[in-house]
Order: C-alpha cells, then structure tokens, then sequence
C-alpha cells in the first residue's frame, strides 16, 4: 500500500504539475484501484492523506494559494457499460426509486483543466486551480484573458455569489493555428491541446496567455448565493442566461438508455467536435436527489465518468531511425514494437528533432506511451520505462549520402545540404507529383524508389523525360502501368502556376500562400522580378514566407530545376484574373460546416471563387452565408444566434448554378 501510493503520487505530480504524464489514464486507474481495494480490505492500514481520498497535485509556488469554499472532488470513472448500470442500481436502491423514474444528464468529459471562477455581485474577482481539490492556484490574471468568458454576468439581477465549475480547453482549431505559427517562426511544436493549456494556466505572464487562446467550458457549481437551483441541466441553461458558455449544447437529459446512447452519440463524432472529449459524464439530474446521495472523499456518488476506450498504448522503442526530409531535415523516428491504438497498428513514430529526443529523454530499450493526436498522427507522450540504453544523438553527415550536416542559426533543424542527396530527391519527387501539386496518378513511392536508385531520374525535369520502355522494365511496372504515368505526366505539364509553386517544396509556401502568390504574380517571369517592398504589400505573406520566397529565387540551383522544367514541356496556366463584382455569389462571404454528400470541401471552397465569392475561416459577423452539411458542430449554433443566412448543400448548388 505504502510503495502504491508513493507510485500514485509521482504520477499525480507529473499530470497534475507538470503536465508531462507517462503512464495512459487506464493504467493510472488500474493503480488507484487496487489501492481501493486494499484499503477496503485492510482499512486500518489506510494512510491518513491516501491519494484516494485526494483529488490532484500540490499547489505551484509561484502563484498564490487559495482554498475552495467548498472541495472540487474528482469522479469515480469507468470504462464499462456493465459498471454505469451498476451504478445506476446502486443509486435505485438508495433512493428507493425504480431505475426507470430517475432522470440523468450526459455531457462531454473535457480533456482541460479543472478551474473554479467565483463571481460576486456579477463582477468576476478571481479563478483558481483545482489543485488538490481543497487548495488551488489563483489564476485570476490568466482567466481574464479566456475569450468569451464575462467579467461582468449578463442580466439585471445577478447572484451574490456564483461559484461556477468548468473545464480550461484549447479547441482543436487553435491548438492547430498556435502549431502553424509556431513552425513558420521555427520554434518547437506544442504536444497536444490538454498539456498547452495546462502550461499556460500555470504561467506567471498574462501575455503569454493572450498569444495562446485558450477557451471555458463549464459543467457545474461550487457555493452560491441567490442562484435557485432545482436540477443539473437547468443550472446549465441559467449560466447560459449569465453569458457564460457550458457544455450543455452537446449534452442531454433523459433516461439512462438515453443518456448511454447519447455515449455512443458522442463517441462517434467526438473528432468532430471542436474541443477533445475523452468520455462522457453521467449525473443525476435532481438537485435534491444529489444532496440526498451525498459525497465520498473524492468524488460525488451522483455521478460517474464514463471514459472512452483509449487513444494510447505502450510499446517498446526498438530502435531510433533517421530520416532525410525534401528540404534535407533530419527527423529521428523510433521504431516501435507494433502497437494498437484508436483502430491503428503503429510500428513507427515520429520524434520531431534533435530537442524532443533530448525533451523525452527517449533511448532504444524504452517502453514509451504513444498517443495518437486527433487519431491521426502518433506520438509519443513519454518515457514509462527506463530500457537502459544508449542516449540519442544525432550523426554529424547525412545518413545517405553522408554529407556533413549543417544547422541554420535560431532553428532546431538540422539539414543535409547536399540537393543531389537521394533521400532529399525522393521526398521531393513525392511531393511534386502528390495531390495538390502536379497530381501525377501512378506515381508512387516504390516507383520513386526506382527511379532514383536506377538513376533514371535525378533532378525533377528528368520525369518528363521517361519513356514507356524505361517504366514498363521497372518492378511492378508493365505497359499500361507504364502509359498511365505518362499520361499523368502529360497532363501534369499545363496545371496552373499556383499548383507549381506548391509542388517545388519552397519552404513556407503552403497550397493557399501559392495562390495568393499566383494571384499576384501569375507566371515565373514577373515572380522572379519581385523585390522584398512588394511582398510586403500582400496582407497574407508574413516576414517568414516573404523571406523564404526570396530565398528560393535568389537560390542558382533551384532556379536552374525550374529552367529545365520548363525546357521539359511545363507550361502552366495563369489563373484567371478575378473581376471584382463578378459572379453571382460577387460581394458575398461563405464558409462551410459539416460533412457535404455532393461536393468535398475543396470543391466547394473553388465553387465559391469561380463564383466571385470570397471565403472565411470562422463565424463572425462579416458571414453572409453559412453553408451546412450532415452533423454541423457549433458554427451552426452561433451563425444562428447572429442571424446569418443558413443553406444546405443543395440551396448552395442552385445558387451556384448546380
């Protein structure tokens, strides 16, 4: 009992403090259990300060602490459905009232920070930490700089007191815009949006809080004075008549078959919506009925999380890989003992570069957790076991062509400078014919793979000189094969300027900053006569992009590439000049939401331009139009609220003109 809570108490530490868990929440739970258990059994060896009857981690020491009027108590958790209709009968036989008469609410579990705000007289005066569920953190100056969280409640009449409860998140969307920025000025990456806003509630800098957007979503109530409370989910509407958000848009209150199928709902389409949710909450919806039920040490018998299956594993590093980029950047990958998460057997992982290997301390031997982000790209969150072997370095010459390395000042990045490297010319072959750039089919890695260990292709004009003889000889290749890439490569020659740019690999030049620079320079001639005073004129090229782009023209070797490109055939097409005024859609803004059945969401977005429409990325009150699919999320929630016109797909084709 002693050595599990002392074990339970790092972890406690490293999630709640840190920010830097190494174990996954199932295996924290296995822990705390089993802890549960032998105080069940054992009770008078029971530890007078047990981590089962605390809530998180110690103040930090730089901030101010503060206790709760009344405890913020962790929730019993379970990933059964089996164990939530236990509880449910648990709570039937206590009550004294049938399953089937009591009503529950179901509301996504925020993977955020636990924060308390406290109101008085409608003023917002301070916001604490959970911290150990007695005593928190004051971080009142960083809570003012939530968006959208009032620092004065809406309404004549406030309470006296209202203490509201609730999750500090950073949706998806600006996690992933905070990431962008953070590359294009070279700087690391942040992991995942639950550790971004965790770091940043602990900041002691209010600035770097404004830099980061962090949002608040609340779930319920701490001491209040002059709020009638009668049940869950209408405490929830009332703070939304305060102006404060909650989660209640995407909850639901009902019998428990409801609410569990509101799980299942929410399972589904949990990447779908804008903040990460990793479970659901069941409560009983009575106030009275709660108070009846009372609380545990750590949590309340009136409710319980039921968490979704895990988007982590562990796994064993077998070896660390490096590989060479299409702009020469040496990425360490580990090399993973095959692992399942979310659905995906994941053998390799990413490590970013040089500083992360040294931030995770990771080494051959390891067993790390991996996390898949979004259930998308594989990550991994930390070391759980010391393998005991060698640290990490990365060689001094490219592990290719074994040219020494070079790393530019202010950048982690370190590059093989040599462009004839084959490992750089592979990764630039695979961009260059991908999707969004030149869109040559039948090209593909193994293909590339030949090409360029056969010498066939060294520079890129080389793929316009293949002929059929040359691919038809090739492994896995034969004569329709064959003619399907050559094809592919004719019709590749007259794609649009914009299409080129992307597909050359200049760094910081993403498909949308290739047509913003298309639109102003439509062809090489008049792009290799800009000057850095005009690309300061364009609103949406920064200092980064503008200084990359010039960069890659005054760069001999790359101009030279594009020469023989051109020499190989390439005639790309100027993009049409837009006419302002022009089209039936000409003075109007549009965005998207929800999945479309008749267009992708590319489609649609070129729909809108050929149209004379302009695009926007968000709701605001500069939309005209929102345009919605199945399952739409919040936009259309909020487009509704400032009246903005609202059309489905087909509405959208018929105002296009099908």
């Amino acid at each position: 009992m002693r050595e599990l809570e002392a074990e339970i108490g790092r972890h406690d530490e490293l999630y709640y403090q840190l920010a830097a868990p190494i174990i996954t929440d199932e295996e924290y739970d296995v822990l705390l259990r089993e802890l549960e258990d032998l105080e069940r059994k054992h009770p008078e060896l029971a530890a007078p300060d047990s981590p089962t009857t605390r809530v998180g981690g110690a103040p930090v020491p730089q901030l101010e602490s503060v206790a709760h009027r009344q405890p913020m108590l962790s929730l019993a958790n379970t990933y059964s459905r089996e164990e939530v209709l236990e509880w449910c009968d648990s709570i039937s036989d206590f009550l004294g009232v049938a399953p089937a008469e009591i009503t529950f609410t179901c509301e996504p579990k925020l993977d955020g920070v636990a924060i308390e705000i406290v109101y008085e007289q409608g003023l917002l005066v301070r916001g604490i930490t959970r911290g150990d569920g007695r005593v928190g953190d004051d971080v009142t100056h960083i809570v003012r700089t939530i968006r959208g969280l009032p620092h004065v409640l809406q309404g004549d009449t406030p309470p006296a007191l209202l203490e509201v409860r609730g999750e500090v998140i950073m949706t998806r969307a600006h996690f992933e815009a905070l990431n962008a920025a953070r590359a294009e000025a070279g700087e690391d990456l942040f992991i995942n949006p639950r550790n971004t806003a965790s770091g940043t509630l602990k900041s002691l800098d209010p600035k770097v809080a404004r830099q980061r957007p962090l949002s608040l979503v609340l779930y319920g109530l701490g001491q209040v004075d002059g709020f009638p409370r009668s049940s869950q989910w209408e405490d929830m509407l009332n703070l939304e008549r305060y102006g404060l958000a909650t989660g209640r848009h995407v909850g639901r209150r009902g019998a428990l078959d409801d609410v569990l199928a509101h799980y299942d709902d929410l399972l589904a389409r949990r990447d779908e919506l804008p903040f990460e949710v990793d479970g659901a909450v069941i409560k009983l919806d009575d106030v009275a009925l709660q108070e009846r039920l009372g609380v545990r040490s750590r949590s309340p018998r009136w409710a319980i999380a039921f968490k979704f299956p895990a988007r982590r594993g562990t796994s064993v590093v077998r070896e660390i890989q490096v590989m060479v980029g299409r702009t020469g950047a040496l990425t360490p990958r580990a090399v993973v003992e095959p692992v399942h998460v979310a659905g995906v057997t994941i053998e390799y992982v990413s490590l970013f570069n040089r500083d992360e290997v040294q931030r995770l301390g990771v080494k051959p031997g390891d067993r790390v957790i991996i996390e898949r982000a979004g259930d998308v790209i594989p990550h991994i969150v930390g070391v759980s076991e010391d393998g005991g072997g060698e640290p990490f370095a990365l060689p001094g010459s490219c592990p290719v062509c074994d040219t020494p390395v070079e790393e530019a000042e202010g950048e982690v990045v370190v590059r093989c400078p040599n462009p004839a490297c084959p490992a750089v010319l592979k990764r630039r072959i695979e961009h260059f014919v991908a999707r969004g750039g030149m869109d040559i089919e039948g090209v593909g890695e193994k293909l590339i793979e030949q090409l360029v260990e056969g010498a066939h292709v060294t520079r890129l004009a080389d793929l316009y000189a293949l002929d059929e003889e040359t691919l038809a000889g090739l492994e896995r290749m034969g004569t329709q094969s064959a003619r399907n890439v050559l094809s592919g490569l004719e019709a590749s020659r007259t794609r649009s300027f914009s299409k080129l740019l992307f597909a050359l690999g200049i760094r910081h030049i993403g498909q949308h900053v290739a047509e913003v620079v298309a639109e102003h320079w439509p062809d090489l001639e008049r792009l290799r006569a800009v000057g850095a005073e005009d690309l300061v004129d364009v609103a949406e090229i920064g200092p980064v992009v503008a200084d990359s782009l010039l960069a890659w023209l005054a760069d001999d070797a790359e101009q030279a590439n594009v020469d023989a490109l051109y020499a190989a055939g390439l005639a790309p097409v100027e993009p049409a000049p837009r006419v302002e005024g022009e089209g039936p859609l000409a003075g109007r803004t549009f965005l998207f939401t929800g999945t479309l059945e008749k267009l992708s969401r590319r489609e649609a977005n070129e729909r809108v331009k050929a149209a004379g429409g302009k695009l926007l990325s968000g709701v605001s009150k500069n939309l005209d139009v929102l345009v919605v699919g199945a399952k739409p999320g919040s936009k259309l929630k909020k487009a509704q609220e400032l009246g903005i016109e609202v059309l489905d797909e087909d509405a959208f084709l018929d105002l296009v003109g099908g």
